[in-house]
């Protein structure tokens, strides 16, 4: 299981979304990779997955299948660790 988390850099979001990421981290261990869709790799990960909203987290499984995404907002821990959980 993966978390990542696609978002602009230097946008009104962008600190709020690394605090987030720090604070996720922080509480439960889990690291939370970083895309930037204004990069290849970043633009790749954000239209394979139809990602067009900022700040977007995404649990994919091994095979970067998403098994759950939150678009355009910033989840609560518990949504995304029982997902991580059960999937």
């Amino acid at each position: 299981m993966r978390v990542v988390m696609v978002c602009r850099d230097n946008t009104d979001y962008t600190r709020e979304a690394f605090d987030w990421m720090t604070e996720f981290k922080r509480e439960t261990g889990y690291d939370v990779e970083l895309e930037d869709p204004e990069t290849i790799h970043g633009e790749l990960f954000a239209t394979h997955h139809d990602i067009v909203q900022y700040p977007t987290v995404c649990v994919t499984d091994g095979s970067s299948k998403v098994i759950a995404k939150w678009a355009g907002k910033l989840p609560q821990f518990e949504e995304v660790t029982y997902i991580m959980r059960d999937a």
